[in-house]
């Protein structure tokens, strides 16, 4: 799928209003938009799985890091998306179409009329550093 930085940066935005670590966030942007398995720390946070995710986390990842990236999941992420690993599994084999509108009805992406509309008005508060 491709997306132009209008919807980059309103996924990315809201990473930003948890503060998801950009090692937590670049999988979960990875899973939501492109299909991407997060790997098995995340697959499992994903799943609901906590036993799972901190079994397969990495030793500097902290609980402050797991509570931000569990809020934004709760969040943000569409319910087909997460809540079991075959759902996990069932986002990754999404096509690109489907998995997209999902997103634009979630609010996570802009359609691509919102997109062409934006690169016409080149709005330039739309960039956000998140790191």
């Amino acid at each position: 799928m491709n997306l132009t930085k209008y919807s980059r940066n309103n996924i990315l935005q809201t990473l930003k209003t948890w503060e998801v670590p950009k090692d937590f966030a670049d999988p979960m942007y990875n899973y939501l938009v492109y299909g991407y398995s997060p790997g098995s720390c995340f697959t499992s946070v994903l799943a609901n799985d906590f036993y799972g995710a901190i079994r397969s986390s990495h030793p500097g990842n902290t609980i402050q890091a797991f509570k931000a990236l569990a809020g934004w999941v709760d969040d943000y992420v569409p319910k087909m998306a997460k809540g079991s690993y075959e759902a996990v599994k069932e986002w990754t084999e999404l096509s690109d179409d489907l998995r997209r509108s999902i997103l634009e009805a979630k609010g996570l992406i802009f359609s691509t009329e919102e997109e062409s509309w934006k690169i016409l008005k080149d709005d330039p508060s739309q960039e956000v550093h998140l790191y």
